[in-house]
């Protein structure tokens, strides 16, 4: 078995949909989650060693974890691995040597939005980080049947949709005003088939949504 130290990944970010490249080696592995962020500010996942296996939790563009367990060998020797949702429908980024890593993603076909397509990309780090904040307590959410809330990130505002039910709400990503306005927030329930925009609530209580 031929082992290499260094790995190269490309993972999907569900936020700004864009692959982000990552470089870690052996010793960055540990039984220790070891997480993941995009540039953007949104956290893609982590890996953490479990005994004799690696577990990579990643999110799918719907917003669903995704949990994958590779052996030493698999994860360590493979000249490349695509991470893929449960159903295989969708690959979720790859992992290998550089250059086979590289000529996978030049044959991903999707376009992917870039840092300088933000307005204001420093703001948007914000904002996207806030929300990351608040997803991972699970305090986003919707009051539909079967709720499932994604996120659509645009030059200047973020879009927060239930694929169930349909409801959104809308974040500007352009100034200091817009920041301030989520980091009020504690948590973000939406509404069954409601939209609005964030500064259109009169407060900031999860009724409002």
């Amino acid at each position: 078995m031929v082992l290499t130290g260094d790995r190269t990944m490309a993972l999907y970010c569900p936020a700004c949909e864009r692959l982000q490249y990552h470089e870690f080696s052996f010793f960055d592995i540990s039984s220790s989650p070891r997480p993941f962020h995009c540039s953007c500010g949104f956290t893609q996942g982590h890996i953490v060693k479990k005994k004799k296996r690696y577990e990579v939790r990643l999110l799918s563009p719907a917003g669903v974890q995704v949990r994958l367990l590779y052996s030493f060998r698999e994860f360590w020797a493979a000249p490349l691995l695509t991470f893929y949702t449960a159903d295989e429908d969708e690959a979720l980024g790859y992992l290998g040597n550089p250059q086979d890593v590289d000529e996978a993603v030049a044959a991903w076909n999707n376009d992917f939005v870039e840092p300088g397509d933000f307005d204001e990309p420093e703001i948007m780090s914000a904002i996207l980080g806030y929300l990351q904040k608040l997803a991972s307590s699970n305090k986003i959410a919707c009051e539909c049947n079967h709720p499932s809330v994604g996120i659509d990130v645009y030059p200047d505002k973020v879009e927060l949709v239930c694929s169930s039910c349909s409801s959104g709400i809308v974040i500007g990503a352009t100034s200091a005003k817009d920041v301030q306005k989520l980091a009020q927030l504690t948590e973000i329930v939406m509404q069954p088939a409601s939209y609005t925009w964030l500064g259109e609530a009169k407060t900031l209580n999860k009724e409002e949504f």
